[in-house]
């Protein structure tokens, strides 16, 4: 059970709204306070709530509840979001949207060695209810495989946002290129369109009789 009520929350943050809307403006000793307290906040709430911040003065501020792409919150979160009330200045929404493929990566990146832009990827089967994903790269090898790894996540959840990397990717795996069939790779900033064709759509008539499924 929360510790904290949905109203209990929202309240706190619509009195403290203007200490975050002015972050960029404090101490370092103040930003870690007040970013401190909206995590505790949070998490007192539900222990897999997350948050982002991105702040503009000339611009409306945007707060993000995340779960980090564990599926099973989801509901639990855009429930949570659908309570916020309206703060003047603010934008608040549920699960972190896409982003350009290499956003905040620069440890994994210095870590593989390589962009995310050179990676090449092959769903792991034709079947659209089969989401595992292999990874490719000429300089993966069994010792570095890891490093891989955590690139090729953080690439793919900036890439499809937090919704989509939640319920459209199964597992993600790394390997060589050698291993990949040349004729089933393609770039990795070429998957949220690979994703999206797979989705199975379906017309219905008036009546509610299948007409076709593509």
């Amino acid at each position: 059970m929360s510790k904290l009520s949905k109203r209990h929350f929202w309240e706190w943050f619509k009195r403290n709204n203007k200490e975050y809307a002015e972050l960029n403006k404090k101490s370092k000793k103040e930003t870690m306070y007040w970013l401190n307290e909206l995590n505790a906040h949070l998490r007192a709430y539900f222990k897999f709530f997350s948050f982002s911040l991105a702040l503009s003065e000339k611009q409306t501020a945007t707060l993000t509840i995340s779960v980090k792409g564990k599926a099973a919150h989801f509901k639990k979160v855009d429930t949570f979001v659908a309570t916020a009330p309206g703060i003047p200045g603010w934008r608040i929404t549920a699960l972190e949207d896409p982003v350009p493929v290499d956003f905040l990566l620069d440890k994994q990146i210095e870590d593989a060695g390589i962009h995310p832009r050179e990676l090449w990827f092959s769903m792991t089967s034709y079947d659209p209810d089969c989401t595992g994903i292999t990874v490719y790269h000429p300089l993966c090898t069994s010792e570095n495989e890891h490093l891989f790894l955590q690139l090729a996540r953080a690439a793919i959840y900036n890439l499809l946002g937090e919704r989509a990397y939640g319920m459209d990717i199964g597992w993600i795996d790394a390997t060589n290129l050698s291993y990949a069939d040349p004729g089933d790779i393609q770039r990795i900033e070429d998957l949220p369109a690979c994703i999206g064709s797979r989705k199975s759509s379906m017309i219905v008539d008036h009546s509610g009789r299948l007409v076709s499924m593509g």
